[in-house]
């Protein structure tokens, strides 16, 4: 799940990850902005890892230097502040100094420095991204972790605007992008457009589980930056958005005949059925799960 803006609350962000599921924090970062915003270390690793510059706000500056929170439970003490001045006499003459004035405030307590630090990864369809030197579990999640993922966010979105929920695959432990719920099954049932598969994705013959997993394969393969699924799961259709083409292709994973791609309103049409979008001319385009089909995507995408 992609973030936009600072949070207070980082369990919302989680709704898309499962209680056993491992997540990591990151970006998608140009090598423009990596130059520009962070510092680079060489390890002995010989991978280079990299940090927030300082002057990118105050999240950078608590990340490497800490911070002094006031401790108000206790009683106010004195404290001297340096005032710069110049004086000139009665001759002409300037004169110059510090003085140290006195006021009173709370005791403050040191916070250490978090010192998080990035690394340069690759999703499992192999698009680089930027992410944190932290591994999550969600159903281990305490106060304190919850604490540091907010400030990691937070600190991404004062660097460079933006933060990402990268979950880690099962199989092989590398970060993915999150497939968002939404609230409405995306293309529902027709009106007997479609013969539909009744029952889950197990109970489909052995054929249709290999094209499907080719079909979302390929179209994982041209990089999609958000991944969408009904509310049904896995007995609707994905969504996989491409903002660099501005489309919104539509695949069923499990049952249909044809691939849906749209370029605007994408909402509104997934609550459409089938009829009313085919008798509209409501779709950019439709491409049938044929022979053909990995041709016609390639035209769309490439």
């Amino acid at each position: 799940m992609k973030i936009l803006n600072k949070i207070r609350n980082p369990e919302k962000y989680l709704v898309d990850i499962t209680d056993k599921q491992k997540f990591l924090i990151g970006i998608q970062v140009s090598s423009n902005t990596l130059k520009k915003k962070f510092d680079a270390y060489e390890t002995k690793q010989e991978n280079k890892v990299y940090s927030p510059q300082i002057a990118n706000g105050i999240y950078a500056k608590r990340n490497i230097l800490g911070e002094y929170i006031p401790d108000k439970t206790r009683p106010k003490e004195i404290c001297y502040r340096a005032l710069q001045w110049e004086l000139r006499d009665w001759g002409g003459n300037w004169h110059e100094g510090v003085s140290y004035v006195p006021y009173k405030r709370y005791p403050r307590n040191f916070i250490e420095p978090k010192n998080v630090k990035f690394a340069l990864k690759s999703l499992a369809n192999g698009e680089k991204i930027l992410i944190a030197n932290y591994i999550f579990k969600k159903q281990e999640l305490d106060k304190k972790n919850l604490d540091l993922i907010k400030f990691i966010v937070n600190l991404l979105i004062e660097t460079v605007g933006n933060a990402e929920i990268f979950p880690l695959d099962s199989a092989t432990e590398m970060p993915v992008r999150v497939i968002e719920t939404v609230s409405w099954q995306i293309l529902p049932k027709g009106e007997r457009i479609y013969d539909f598969v009744k029952h889950g994705i197990n109970h489909v013959s052995k054929s249709e589980k290999i094209m499907i997993q080719k079909r979302v394969r390929l179209l994982e393969s041209y990089f999609p930056d958000k991944i969408y699924k009904g509310v049904d799961s896995y007995t609707g259709y994905l969504v996989f958005y491409y903002k660099n083409k501005g489309l919104y292709v539509f695949d069923s994973i499990m049952y249909g005949q044809a691939t849906y791609v749209f370029d605007k309103d994408w909402e509104k049409v997934s609550k459409l059925t089938k009829k009313q979008i085919i008798d509209n001319n409501i779709a950019k385009a439709r491409l049938i799960h044929n022979n053909s089909w990995k041709s016609e995507v390639a035209k769309l995408l490439k």
